[in-house]
């Protein structure tokens, strides 16, 4: 939904002709009023506009949220990175029930996919940062931790505050010692909180460990509701907390979707967020690389360029947003994949794309 200004010329009626003067008179009137004219255009200035560059920045984009299954499945994402200016990605290890979906176990898959993140980084050094994850029933969570970080890993996924995860509170006595660790370590989490659920929750944890470190993506499900709830709580955290980072993430089809009509219906909320947290949003996608048939180089590569569409363009067009798409809105009008984008500055988009993962990681609280 495009924002329209309006405006309402002033109404002009008829004004009596003057019944005497002279052609001198006239003349010094019209002076006035063109001297007052002139004088106004020369101390007017109009107001800046939110513009982009004529020429596009090139930036050496940092994708810090996405999943990957196998080896494999980096022979069509790596093409289409390299297509839309991604020269790194944070992966995140991941269950048989992220990766394969519903019908699957929470529980299984989890160590396998963290060692193949950290096998693959080491592989791929310059384009793989690996995050490792576990299931809180895991045995000797703290030492598969630090063996994790001993072979490479750079920081945690956590899926505990997701809706199709939660199954304890999020203090539960089992996951205490992996907080502490974590905040003393200075160990890094990725840690998918609904905060439409679960945010008092959240917030006892980071009352506890003040200092970790924690990137809770998708605005806190923020992205639906732009302004709502979970973006003002998302922000009281933030203001509280230093190290809470979020990112631009939504998800995956119908999910990156109904995100992107949401914050094109109301993008104010979402660019007022980002510029008061310049420093702390970084740039993600969440698509869930895998093998399946329809991920091809072509999909994905239109998937990366809408999510970054979305940050620089104050319109753009993403095929799966139209009404004839399968993972378009129910009763969706959009006939031509038409969004609304946040057009945010260069000097933003900089630090979303490049710079705000290295402080992230640089950070010492």
């Amino acid at each position: 939904m495009t924002e329209q200004e309006q405006s309402e010329a002033p109404k002009q009626g008829k004004e009596p002709l003057p019944r005497r003067g002279t052609v001198l008179a006239i003349a010094v009137a019209l002076a006035v009023v063109v001297g007052a004219a002139f004088a106004y255009t020369m101390v007017y200035t109009p107001p800046p506009e939110r513009t982009v560059p004529e020429e596009p920045v090139a930036y050496a984009v940092v994708n810090a949220h996405d999943h990957l299954y196998r080896e494999k499945d980096l022979e069509r994402y790596f093409p289409a990175a390299e297509q839309t200016g991604v020269v790194k990605t944070l992966f995140v290890a991941s269950s048989e029930f992220t990766i394969m979906g519903q019908g699957h176990d929470p529980a299984k898959g989890n160590e396998w996919n963290s060692r193949e993140m950290l096998r693959l980084a080491k592989k791929y050094p310059d384009k793989i940062i690996p995050f490792v994850t576990l299931h809180p029933d895991d045995e000797n969570k703290v030492g598969l931790l630090e063996a994790y970080r001993d072979e490479g890993a750079m920081g945690l996924k956590l899926y505990t505050a997701h809706g199709g995860f939660y199954d304890r509170p999020l203090l539960a006595e089992e996951m205490l010692p992996v907080y502490a660790w974590c905040e003393a370590n200075n160990f890094p989490i990725v840690w998918h909180v609904n905060l439409t659920r679960y945010a008092s929750e959240f917030t006892r944890v980071m009352l506890k460990y003040p200092k970790l470190k924690v990137i809770v993506p998708h605005f806190g499900q923020g992205y639906y509701r732009p302004g709502g709830r979970e973006m003002q709580t998302l922000s009281e955290i933030m203001d509280h907390y230093p190290g809470v980072y979020t990112d631009t993430s939504f998800g995956t089809r119908q999910i990156l979707v109904a995100g992107m009509e949401s914050v094109s219906a109301n993008p104010g909320p979402v660019i007022d967020f980002i510029e008061k947290y310049q420093d702390r949003v970084l740039w993600g996608t969440d698509m869930v690389v895998t093998g399946n048939r329809e991920k091809t180089v072509e999909w994905q590569a239109e998937v990366l360029q809408a999510c970054r569409d979305l940050l620089e363009k104050d319109v753009y067009y993403y095929s799966k947003a139209r009404a004839d798409s399968p993972y378009a809105k129910a009763n969706s009008t959009n006939t031509e994949g038409k969004l609304r984008g946040l057009h945010l500055p260069p000097h933003i988009l900089k630090k979303i794309y490049e710079t705000n993962i290295e402080g992230f990681f640089a950070l010492k609280l």
